[in-house]
């Protein structure tokens, strides 16, 4: 069966002039695909995506890739709160700051 996936993730480094030493940016873009699809579908939807990566993290052995995918789970669980209540902004981009750098905790702040 073939998953379908929300969004796709473009990393930025800003310059360390602008926004300061060991911050990265993940750019989410939601797919017109997701964003037409019902609520219910969109949970359903997630909720594959998010067992695949699963899936997947058990076959890496790249610590590094381990923890990227690790990354990108905890974010798209995270996400599932808003898209069950239809609060977040499927057109825009949702920029994630990581990093000591980084304003904000949690995703919670960055969606506030």
């Amino acid at each position: 069966m073939s998953v379908i996936v929300p969004f796709s993730i473009a990393v930025h480094d800003p310059s360390s002039t602008d926004s300061g030493p060991d911050l990265r940016e993940l750019h989410f873009s939601f797919s017109s695909e997701f964003q037409q699809m019902t609520v219910e579908q969109r949970l359903e939807t997630m909720r594959a995506y998010i067992e695949s990566l699963l899936r997947q993290s058990q076959t890496l052995h790249s610590v590094s890739e381990q923890k990227g995918l690790m990354t990108v789970i905890e974010i798209s669980e995270q996400l599932l709160p808003p898209i069950q209540s239809d609060s977040l902004p499927l057109q825009q981009t949702l920029i994630v700051e990581m990093g000591e750098g980084a304003e904000g905790g949690s995703l919670d702040e960055l969606l506030s």
